[in-house]
């Protein structure tokens, strides 16, 4: 059960790590490519990523899935 009022979580100060980030790709077949903190490519996104290539997504769609994953990968590092 999800309690409201409690001062356990101060969420207003609460930011999310630079770590990570979506970077452009000049390969057509592989437009964008999320990194971890470390710049290795995220496996399981590269294949999502792959996934929706392969179903003739645009690089938007992949560009905007991937800042949604950035966003995720970063809070589960913090």
């Amino acid at each position: 059960m999800l309690e409201t009022g409690g001062s356990d979580r101060d969420l207003v100060g609460f930011m999310l790590p630079e770590s990570g980030g979506l970077v452009e790709s000049t390969d057509p077949a592989r437009p964008y490519v999320l990194l971890d903190a470390d710049g290795a490519v995220v496996e399981p996104v590269e294949r999502f990523f792959a996934e929706l290539q392969a179903c003739a997504r645009p690089p938007a769609t992949v560009r905007s899935y991937g800042m949604d994953l950035l966003r995720w990968w970063r809070f589960l590092a913090s």
